[in-house]
C-alpha cells in the first residue's frame, strides 16, 4: 500500500509492505508493533473513549509518555521503501525539510499502519 503526502511543498510517496516490520526492526531495533501500540496507548481520550482532536485536526497526544523519535522513524522507514534513493540516515533525510509536521504527517498515515494491527476473524 503507497500514500503520497505532500510535505514542505514535495510530494513525498510511503509505501508499506509485507517488509514493513522487518526493515524497522533492522534500523532501529525496536519492535514495530509495540511503538505503534505505544503511540496509540498516548493518544488522549474523552470519557467515552473517543479520540480528542486537536485545533489542526490531528490526534491529542500525550507526549510526555511518547517518543516522538518514534514517528521519524516509522515515517523513515516507510519513505525510503519507496523511494531507494533516500539516505539511510533519518536524520539526513529530515534535513532535506524545511519543515516537517511530524505528528500530523504520521496521523495521515496512522490507517495504513494500523490496518497491520487489526484481527481477521475469519483466519
Amino acid at each position: 500500500m503507497e500514500i503520497t503526502l505532500t510535505i514542505d511543498g514535495k510530494q513525498i510517496p510511503f509505501r508499506k509492505s509485507g517488509a514493513t516490520m522487518l526493515s524497522y526492526k533492522r534500523q532501529t531495533g525496536r519492535e514495530f508493533f509495540s511503538d505503534l501500540s505505544a503511540f496509540l496507548g498516548c493518544v488522549k481520550r474523552d470519557n467515552e473513549g473517543k479520540i480528542i482532536m486537536t485545533a489542526d485536526g490531528v490526534p491529542d497526544v500525550d507526549m510526555e509518555k511518547f517518543d516522538i523519535e518514534y514517528m521519524y522513524d516509522m515515517l523513515h522507514v516507510m519513505a525510503k521503501a519507496a523511494d531507494k534513493s533516500i539516505s539511510p540516515d533519518v536524520l539526513e533525510w529530515l534535513d532535506t525539510f524545511e519543515d516537517f509536521d511530524v505528528i500530523g504527517n504520521f496521523c495521515k498515515l496512522l490507517p495504513m499502519l494500523s490496518a497491520e494491527m487489526k484481527v481477521d476473524e475469519k483466519n
